[in-house]
């Protein structure tokens, strides 16, 4: 447990959105210092929390120690057994949330699923059962079968995580977050959900993913955007629970495939020429809107600059101007002779 999972859920105690279950463990935190509710004034909510944040992780400390003095211990006992009470809560308190959050459990999978969390400060490598690597971000989980199923890899994450999975056109591989299911054969990709219950962020770096609500698969691939969408590299989407849409996008810094990153080099090279080169190296599709652009010449070195410094340096060459729409790139101005 860190401090900001500790006081995300004091605050939920207070404004009554607790379960039964959060409403239990955090009385049991208020047994540590005598006290059994928050209903103090707005300057003493502060000062109260920190006391009982202080309060657990001391006990716990205490609980640790292997050589605590006898009688320090005997008089502390009271205490060490609400720390263990408390922890023993929290862990079961966890669980219970993340599967609530992501599904509770993956359909025709028999026996437990095994668990990874990242509660350190740096991210966390782990081998899935088919050589699939997750890259885990501090404070995120992943669920997941010993061995996956004949027909499909499913895991729940809860958090952020980065996916290069291995190809297995048998075997799609479905990660479940939240409200939504991501889909893919075998590629790279991020998947960023901050905090259950939020928007869910999905970014491709290689290959083809499908993003769709959960159990709405068929609806998703016939096309209907409500359900799902389908992202290629340098295309990221943005699921929102509260009004159940997607909203697809360029990720923030486009990157080319590495067959491109030294062909951006123009000597009098038709606009046509230079977009289309934009296109095979990051992925996108780049729209002339003015026909007349067609006849615009450009020409420079502009290899070692990111993609959107790139287009600024083309449209300012050309007395032109560009506009991003959803995974677009609209290309607008006077043209040329």
């Amino acid at each position: 447990m860190n401090k900001h999972h500790f006081h995300q859920l004091l605050s939920r105690y207070r404004s009554g959105e607790c379960t039964e279950r959060e409403e239990r463990l955090v009385n049991q935190w208020f047994a540590l210092i005598d006290d059994d509710t928050l209903n103090a004034p707005q300057s003493d909510i502060a000062e109260k929390e920190e006391r009982l944040w202080h309060a657990i992780q001391s006990k716990t400390r205490l609980v640790s120690v292997p050589e605590a003095d006898n009688k320090y211990w005997l008089f502390n006992w009271r205490w060490a057994a609400a720390a263990i009470l408390v922890l023993a809560a929290w862990a079961g308190y966890q669980m219970m949330h993340l599967s609530g959050k992501n599904g509770t459990h993956i359909a025709g999978v028999s026996g437990k699923l095994i668990s990874q969390m990242n509660t350190s400060a740096t991210p966390m490598l782990v081998k899935l059962p088919d050589g699939t690597q997750v890259t885990i971000q501090p404070q995120s989980s992943i669920e997941y079968p010993a061995e996956f199923q004949s027909d499909k890899r499913e895991i729940l994450l809860q958090g952020k995580a980065f996916f290069e999975v291995v190809r297995d056109e048998r075997k799609p591989f479905l990660v479940h977050t939240g409200e939504i299911t991501t889909k893919v054969l075998g590629t790279s990709f991020w998947i960023d959900q901050p905090a259950a219950g939020n928007a869910v962020e999905v970014s491709v770096v290689t290959g083809k993913v499908s993003v769709f609500q959960k159990d709405k698969e068929k609806e998703a691939e016939s096309g209907d955007i409500m359900s799902g969408v389908v992202l290629s590299r340098n295309q990221k989407v943005k699921y929102t629970p509260d009004n159940k849409t997607f909203i697809a996008m360029l990720v923030d810094q486009p990157v080319a495939q590495a067959a491109y990153k030294n062909a951006f080099v123009f000597d009098d090279a038709r606009l046509p020429q230079v977009t289309k080169m934009l296109e095979k190296a990051y992925g996108i599709e780049v729209v002339l809107e003015n026909k007349a652009l067609k006849n615009c010449l450009f020409t420079a070195d502009i290899n070692k600059e990111p993609m959107f410094t790139q287009l600024d340096l083309i449209s300012a060459a050309l007395n032109a101007s560009y506009e991003v729409h959803g995974t677009k790139v609209y290309l607008n101005g006077k043209g040329c002779p």
